[in-house]
């Protein structure tokens, strides 16, 4: 079996990496991200013509999270995949808890250091802790490991949603209001075909082949209509306000680079697969998740804020994402 290009897979599903293959993970990523970017423009210049309009961004982010992003998060975990694929990554569950431990630690300390102003302090750490998973993470990794890069996403998200959803919305929440939970909350439509997904694969399910075909379809076109929506929303953002917070740069520093930099060479030095190692790393160097803005302004004051920081984040991502990858494996 063959992947990244022609790079062997062992039984597990994971790529055979050696010197050369670390260099075609660069290369993929760096070629991916250039072209998340070229895309991006294409949506920003959408925006700035009328074609893609302010009005119409709520409705595109909805197409994209209810119905594309779970239909690739769902063929891509089911693909191909066996119930022992699954059993051999559950490694990434025990790394998302170490990781949203460490990265709450860090961007706690960095918001009492720099002196962030209450409830904003919370808003810093709810973008730095959580990653754009779905807009970002799954192209990225889809394209980097098409055997098993969402697997690994998808078994990270299990703790991700949950921690996203009782303790994000906690951090979103300003201190002058009450934090709701609900637990129709977990029910997104990611968990849900997650959920589906693992059952298939358990179950040993096998589609007729023109289901294949429209699934892998719909996932092909999920990259371009997410990159479309970001350029767009970064067309009608007020993203330059973040420019002159501190912090910012701060947290783009420690986030996205220093902190997976460092994971990459802890995890390598410990052994485990440099496949698991650059999946892991690139997940941590995610930009802002794009609904961190949307539940800061419905659950507090610092909605505009948190806009910004996730756009800016964004752009930053094109260039940090392949030098963290350069730093910690090459």
């Amino acid at each position: 079996m063959m992947g990244l290009n022609g790079a062997p897979v062992s039984s597990d599903g994971r790529i055979s990496m050696g010197k050369k293959g670390l260099v075609m993970a660069f290369e993929i990523t760096l070629e991916r991200m250039i072209i998340f970017f070229l895309i991006l423009c294409v949506g920003f210049a959408a925006g700035k013509l009328s074609i893609i309009t302010r009005d119409y961004l709520p409705q595109l982010a909805k197409l994209i999270t209810k119905v594309f992003l779970p239909v690739l998060l769902f063929w891509s975990t089911f693909h191909g995949t066996t119930w022992q694929m699954v059993a051999d990554n559950a490694l990434a569950i025990v790394f998302s808890v170490v990781f949203y431990a460490s990265i709450t630690a860090v961007t706690f300390l960095i918001a009492k250091v720099m002196r962030i102003r209450p409830d904003r302090d919370r808003v810093f750490m709810l973008c730095f802790v959580f990653g754009n998973t779905g807009f970002v993470g799954m192209p990225l990794l889809s394209a980097l490991f098409p055997g098993t890069g969402l697997l690994y996403l998808a078994l990270f998200s299990i703790v991700d949603q949950a921690v996203f959803w009782t303790f994000g919305v906690w951090l979103a929440t300003a201190r002058d209001r009450k934090a709701r939970f609900s637990p129709r909350s977990f029910l997104t439509p990611n968990i849900v075909a997650l959920a589906l997904a693992l059952a298939c694969i358990v179950l040993q399910v096998r589609f007729p082949q023109v289901i294949c075909d429209t699934l892998a379809t719909i996932s092909s076109a999920t990259s371009a209509l997410c990159m479309m929506y970001l350029g767009a929303m970064l067309c009608f953002s007020k993203w330059s306000l973040a420019l002159r917070c501190p912090e910012l740069y701060v947290g783009i520093a420690v986030k996205m680079v220093l902190l997976p930099v460092v994971g990459g060479h802890i995890m390598q030095a410990i052994g485990l697969p440099q496949e698991f190692c650059i999946a892991m790393v690139v997940i941590m160097s995610l930009p802002i998740m794009t609904v961190v803005p949307m539940i800061a302004k419905q659950n507090g004051h610092e909605g505009d804020y948190a806009a910004g920081m996730t756009v800016v984040t964004l752009i930053a991502s094109v260039v940090t994402i392949p030098l963290v990858q350069l730093l910690a494996f090459l």
